[in-house]
């Protein structure tokens, strides 16, 4: 049974709640609930009235007071004296526990304090021996309840990956995209030499995401990109989801609910015109795009649903089907997307809209549109479960928060196993590999700078030891790594691009011992 430390705790929740137990269990709040409640407390004050970001704010709001949770901060916090954004934090922390406790609910990150007396009873599924694997950072929430584990009578034990003593090699490359590309050719040789776990380390794997991508498609399958090029699986994996909203699929559901509202830049109606997950996209492909470039023509830079349509009666003679479903929304709107709603009505309306404008699509999806088009309901179905937090809202209120929570939504359609893997630091923590590539160790990217919450005391989190809540800390965090790196395959590669952003850069300090060699590929 494996399971990460937060499914673990879930699973003790659920076992409780579906129990006798449930009587004395407040009820859990999803991640968008949670985010909907702290904006909702943010808003609703003196204090955040007057913020133009208040879900940027809700979610830093958020994190502090994970934060406070899980390395137990109350007791530092209590007396201390904090600056404005601590007292507005302190205000808006008394007020979500106020109404939480009011209405019977909890979050994840008051979980694992919740369950933590509950394992040992009969109705939980308690493991007589617990392995806790990779564990480098334990909070002290996570000490209490493995504590509360070995108090029963069961066994907690640590461990780790087996450490390797492998050679490592320091190479130096011109500039990021140099530095991918050999990061590409290398995996490839070691590919073809046979190696079954190949790992690739990216520290700011978020912003060279799309440029690694790339780079690896094109090394493993030249043609990827040629029109008509068959569709393979990839040797590689990148670890990182994107955000919902990047995918076409859910892009176009969106346009199309824009659409239906007040206005939208015709650039983004023309988009999709063009896209096939609307009824007829296949049928009427070549058509619509000369109807788009008629319309390019005539239209304004912004149209609404109706003005869409005048000027489809003039140019669009060609597109029946799409004409007639645009016709269909039109009309739903004026039916059904005016007034104010529950979430959970506006989830309905907003699949039948989707309906008549013929979302997905005509055509068979692939495998990864099927499981985005899956998540896109998962999405839908959390936006409904809002009514117990969100107070009813127009239409435009509506689709703007489902947008909001898809952009907070990271998702990875699955794939079959591949034997590379192109991971961020965290992901490849207690991982080992055959060879390992860790890439873009310059002197201004590793050790991270630190990143405390503003909303806490820095002096708070420096004596609390927090993770990135100091210097001292994040250089502590990014030894270990290092360390773990250094032991974690047979050959260890380490690269730093010689020019960042036309800057020259030198080596992280934490590898400048490490030989620096050419690198030599087959």
């Amino acid at each position: 049974d494996i399971l990460s430390f937060s499914a673990f705790v879930e699973r003790a929740y659920d076992d409780a709640l579906y129990s006798d137990l449930a009587a004395d269990l407040p009820l859990l709040l999803t991640s968008a609930q949670e985010q909907a409640l702290w904006e909702g407390i943010i808003r609703g004050s003196e204090t955040g009235g007057v913020l133009l970001a208040v879900p940027e704010t809700a979610r830093l709001v958020r994190e502090a007071w994970q934060l406070a949770q899980a390395w137990q901060l109350a007791p530092r916090l209590k007396g201390f004296p904090l600056n404005e954004d601590g007292k507005a934090f302190q205000d808006w922390a008394q007020r979500y526990e106020h109404i939480t406790k009011r209405d019977g609910h909890t979050d994840g990150a008051c979980l694992a304090g919740l369950v933590a007396p509950l394992f040992g009873r009969a109705q939980v599924r308690t493991p007589k021996f617990l392995v806790c694997y990779g564990f480098d950072i334990v909070t002290p929430q996570q000490s209490v309840l493995f504590a509360r584990l070995t108090n029963a009578g069961f066994e907690v034990v640590s461990a780790g990956p087996q450490l390797r003593r492998g050679e490592a090699l320091r190479i130096a490359c011109k500039d990021n995209r140099d530095e991918i590309r050999h990061a590409a050719a290398w995996a490839r040789s070691q590919l073809e030499a046979g190696e079954a776990h190949i790992g690739v380390v990216v520290p700011d794997l978020a912003r060279h995401r799309a440029a690694i991508t790339r780079a690896f498609s094109a090394v493993m399958a030249p043609d990827y990109a040629l029109p008509g090029a068959a569709q393979r699986v990839l040797p590689f994996n990148v670890s990182l989801g994107l955000a919902l909203t990047s995918y076409p699929l859910v892009n176009a559901a969106m346009l199309a609910l824009q659409l239906a509202g007040r206005e939208i830049d015709f650039e983004q109606a023309s988009r999709l015109i063009r896209s096939p997950f609307l009824a007829g996209g296949e049928a009427e492909m070549s058509r619509r795009a000369r109807l788009d470039a008629a319309l390019r023509k005539r239209a304004e830079p912004v149209v609404t649903l109706d003005r869409l349509l005048t000027l489809m009666a003039r140019d669009g003679a060609g597109c029946p089907i799409l004409a007639q479903r645009l016709s269909a929304l039109a009309e739903f709107r004026k039916t059904h997307l005016f007034g104010a709603h529950a979430p959970s009505v506006w989830a309905k309306r907003i699949s039948e809209a989707l309906g008549i404008a013929g979302f997905p699509g005509e055509r068979s999806l692939d495998s990864a549109e099927y499981q985005t088009l899956k998540k896109w309901h998962e999405l839908i179905a959390a936006f409904a479960a809002l009514d117990r937090i969100v107070p009813r809202a127009g239409y435009t209120e509506a689709v703007s928060r489902l947008r909001r929570m898809a952009a907070d939504t990271l998702f990875q359609p699955e794939t079959p196993e591949v034997p590379i893997q192109i991971l961020g630091v965290l992901e490849a923590a207690g991982m080992v590999f055959d060879r390992l590539w860790v890439m873009g160790l310059s002197d201004e990217v590793w050790p991270p700078g630190p990143r405390p919450n503003p909303f806490l005391p820095i002096e708070v989190q420096r004596a609390a030891r927090l993770p990135q809540g100091s210097a001292a800390e994040s250089l502590e965090l990014a030894r270990r790594l290092t360390k773990e790196w250094l032991s974690g395959a047979d050959e260890v590669v380490l690269s730093y691009p010689q020019r960042e952003d036309e800057r020259e850069v030198k080596p992280s300090p934490l590898i400048v011992d490490i030989p620096e060699q050419p690198l030599s590929l087959p």
